[in-house]
């Protein structure tokens, strides 16, 4: 966060995320760690932004690309994780999913972005997926994530 958000952000810290029981194997310490530095602010705005860039995609899948929902919703899960910060917003989902493809807890978002960003999660990778949230939790599981 930059110097105008530091002073003029609330200084309230993040909530707490809540882990679901399947996904407490995926978190470390360290992921902790970034949500605990994180504010109730930062919080807000990752969520927001997360949205944004979902929307975009979602409309761009059906208008562009001409797909159904349901389509554009299924390749909107290959491309984008889902988060979650309470247990409720976890079981929130619109189609049937595996429990691979359940929503993450946001504190594995930094981890999630470093790995994009440095390439760890591929388009290969990600063509043999379900989504996303599945890939990414072979790839913790399996120690390279």
């Amino acid at each position: 966060m930059g110097l105008f958000g530091k002073l003029f952000s609330s200084k309230e810290p993040a909530p707490p995320c809540a882990i679901h029981l399947d996904d407490q194997s995926l978190v470390r310490g360290e992921d902790q760690e970034w949500w605990n530095g994180l504010s109730l602010d930062d919080c807000k705005s990752l969520e927001q932004q997360d949205n944004v860039f979902r929307i975009a995609a979602l409309q761009k899948f059906m208008r562009d690309d001409g797909l159904p929902e349901e389509a554009a919703a299924k390749k909107l899960r290959l491309q984008f994780p889902f988060y979650y910060w309470t247990i409720e917003q976890r079981a929130q989902e619109h189609f049937q999913l595996s429990a691979a493809d359940a929503k993450l807890p946001y504190v594995l978002k930094d981890r999630v972005n470093r790995a994009m960003t440095s390439g760890r999660i591929d388009r290969a990778a990600l063509g043999r997926a379900s989504s996303m949230n599945a890939l990414v939790r072979e790839l913790i599981q399996s120690g390279r994530l």
